[in-house]
């Protein structure tokens, strides 16, 4: 199926796909159906590893990754910029970021990228995401109760499918590297961040709290949803600047001469595997969907609500100046 669907329908049992990474036109069903079963997956592990089904902790700890919730690991800067770059070194990437996704390949973003107010505010808010760097993510790593054991990136290349003889769908998945204790927030987009962001915008506050559910369900203790969703949108922002700092080898795997042809994100030269791989195609998905998040989902203001609730509110600090989140 990764050339397009089999015709007619499968025999129950019969493993459907494989899938591709960033095509969910391929999928046989509802999107949203095989998002949630996914989601329910994320759950399963990380309430069973709550529950102790995996093992004793010290055992766990001996050969698995548990990122740390110590403050003093994660070079917090509460009188400047915490991330590990400097500044101006940022405000480069985020210009050269710009010139891409409004002029270069304005073709595949929404048009609203064009405009001086949505690119401004990309500025503000990505400037602003990194100098908070390691505050966010000690936060997010802070209560245990948020971090479990789980798959590093849980997308449809990393499942199979089937229906059972009831026609319910069920998966199975594989690739297990990287697979660590973290922020259960920062697994969920990670699932979806190579998702249609139609699907995502429809579905996003319905994944959580059926995570949330579920993880409570097999094992987890409760968690606020509202906090999964800050813990999520933060991250479709931290993902975002990855993609920001991949702008370089996008222009290596499509040159600069052949984005003046390409019309639509369906054009082969950037839908398909570039090199034997789908990086380009993760790219451009994954940065519209941060994009978008920022525009149409309001991320800008999630980073806001932290700031002011979490990082002035509950951890004590003061909130940055401009000279220290623009390096002035």
């Amino acid at each position: 199926e990764i050339g397009g669907r089999r015709p007619g329908a499968l025999a129950p049992l019969q493993i459907e796909g494989p899938y591709e990474k960033c095509k969910d036109a391929m999928l046989r069903g509802d999107a949203k159906e095989y998002y949630m079963l996914l989601i329910r997956q994320h759950a399963l592990i990380a309430g069973a590893h709550k529950r102790g089904a995996f093992g004793d902790e010290a055992s766990l700890r001996f050969a698995i990754t548990f990122r740390s919730s110590r403050p003093e690991d994660y070079n917090m800067n509460p009188r400047g910029f915490s991330f590990h770059e400097e500044p101006g070194v940022v405000a480069n990437k985020l210009t050269a970021a710009i010139k891409f996704f409004a002029e270069t390949a304005k073709m595949l973003f929404p048009p609203y990228v064009t405009t001086s107010g949505f690119q401004n505010k990309f500025r503000k808010t990505m400037q602003k995401l990194c100098s908070y760097s390691a505050e966010i993510e000690y936060w997010k790593h802070s209560d245990p109760n948020y971090v479990a054991l789980g798959h590093q990136n849980l997308n449809m290349d990393n499942a199979y499918f089937w229906r059972t003889s009831e026609g319910a769908l069920d998966c199975g998945i594989f690739d297990f590297g990287g697979f660590s204790s973290s922020s259960v927030a920062h697994r969920i987009w990670w699932g979806l961040n190579c998702a249609e962001f139609e699907q995502i915008k429809a579905n996003l506050q319905g994944y959580i709290e059926a995570f949330v559910a579920l993880y409570q369900d097999y094992g987890g203790p409760p968690l606020d949803a509202g906090l999964v969703r800050m813990m999520a949108v933060l991250t479709a922002l931290q993902n975002l600047y990855f993609m920001v700092a991949a702008v370089p080898n996008c222009l290596t795997q499509c040159p600069l001469a052949q984005w003046e042809t390409i019309k639509d994100r369906h054009d082969p030269r950037v839908a398909s595997d570039v090199g034997g791989k789908s990086t380009l195609r993760t790219t451009l998905r994954v940065m519209d969907n941060g994009l978008r998040m920022l525009e149409e989902l309001a991320a800008d203001r999630v980073l806001d609500d932290w700031e002011q609730q979490v990082y002035v509110g509950r951890m004590g600090g003061a909130a940055k100046t401009a000279a220290m989140i623009n390096g002035g």
